[in-house]
């Protein structure tokens, strides 16, 4: 297995204000996968995780995601 690095752009934001922020993603990739593009599927499953994380009221967009 092969280890893919996905940069994920994304907002939090409440009632009254928001916060743009990026993280980069460590995905586990089979070594068969020779796509150019971010597995959108990981990257929906970590924003559901990091929106639980977050207090009531706020709510995480995810804004791009780019393999790196």
């Amino acid at each position: 297995m092969l280890i893919m690095k996905i940069l994920v752009n994304y907002v939090v934001q409440d009632e009254k204000d928001h916060r743009h922020d990026s993280e980069i993603l460590n995905i586990i990739s089979p070594p068969y996968s020779f796509s150019p593009e971010a597995p959108a599927t990981e990257v929906m499953k970590w924003a559901e995780r990091k929106q639980d994380e977050l207090s009531n009221g706020k709510k995480l967009i995810v804004l791009s995601m780019f393999k790196i």
